[in-house]
């Protein structure tokens, strides 16, 4: 029964899926379209179930399909990942770590940690990906991606989570700003003012919406950036406040202009956490690489070469 359920009918599926058609998936893998079809047809008259519906903006997965989907991805992306550590080995690489991280980790202390666990590990290859904390669990989930670093505010779903590290969140004004000579600010001082905040769902924003909303207000998003380089200069352009880890800010920015104040709430200390789908089943190079990263202080003290090496190990934001 399962001899009909191939790696290429598998591959197609998943292409029907991201593409909602089968016209383009058929395109995609330079099959005929009636092809693509045939093999879902077989699969659907196998099993008796439908798999996909068809309306007019597209095609969608039933309930079923949706459960051959996530086979689907993690079959293939098991896979791909023996084919890549098989390259590894003839290649002298011995292992391939994929790693998605927000924005927040990668500026705090992995690229750091990452430069110096490769040192010790010549023969270890690490794809790294930036991304929002919610995109990172769900890229985890769907075997996209080995480790996820992300906030400890954001649902992990399944996710099995280990402790990384913590920051500490604080406001970032103009030294004109009324706030600017504080020891410490509460964020019920600061929900009046307007904001210059990260992507929609970024672990920081989540952090401050839910936090507007405790105190029966709105966040007044004034406007949204890509990048902490971008929110510094847009707060130094007197647009908004911001609320950026204290960690991103020693060494590595030196805008006069602005200072930083302590904020004073207890969800002011966040937690980053390592997710993974099962420790027990990752690769041992995997797992050595988390438990230098949970145990490793010696690249954390130092935040001096982060910003010469974030132009290699950033994606898309």
């Amino acid at each position: 029964m399962t001899a009909k359920i191939d790696l290429l009918t598998l591959q197609l599926f998943v292409a029907i899926v991201e593409e909602q058609s089968i016209a383009k998936a058929a395109e995609k893998k330079n099959i005929a379209a009636s092809a693509v079809s045939r093999r879902v047809s077989d699969i659907e008259d196998l099993f008796q179930v439908e798999l996909l519906h068809r309306h007019s903006k597209g095609i969608e997965p039933t309930p079923a399909g949706f459960a051959l989907l996530e086979h689907a991805r993690i079959i293939l992306g098991n896979l791909s990942k023996l084919e890549s550590e098989l390259t590894g080995y003839r290649q002298g690489k011995r292992g391939l770590i994929r790693i998605c991280a927000n924005k927040s980790a990668i500026l705090e202390a992995l690229a750091d940690e990452l430069s110096l666990f490769l040192e010790r590990h010549p023969l270890v290859h690490i794809d790294i990906e930036e991304d929002l904390s919610p995109a990172i669990v769900r890229a985890v989930v769907e075997n996209r991606a080995d480790i996820g670093i992300f906030g400890g505010n954001i649902d992990g779903q399944d996710l099995e989570l280990l402790s990384y590290r913590s920051d500490s969140l604080v406001a970032l004004v103009t030294r004109d700003h009324p706030l600017a000579g504080r020891d410490s600010v509460r964020f019920r001082e600061l929900v009046d003012f307007d904001f210059v905040s990260l992507e929609k769902g970024s672990s920081i924003e989540t952090l401050c919406v839910r936090a507007a909303a405790a105190l029966g207000q709105h966040l007044k998003v004034r406007i949204r950036v890509s990048s902490f380089d971008a929110l510094f200069r847009v707060v130094d352009a007197r647009m908004g406040v911001g609320i950026v880890p204290l960690e991103i800010v020693r060494d590595r920015y030196g805008v006069d202009s602005l200072v930083t104040v302590p904020l004073d709430e207890s969800w002011a200390r966040r937690d980053l956490v390592i997710g993974v789908r099962d420790y027990k089943s990752l690769p041992s190079v995997t797992k050595l690489l988390v438990e230098h990263l949970r145990t490793h202080d010696d690249a954390r003290l130092t935040m001096g070469g982060v910003s010469d090496r974030l132009t290699v190990v950033r994606g898309r934001s």
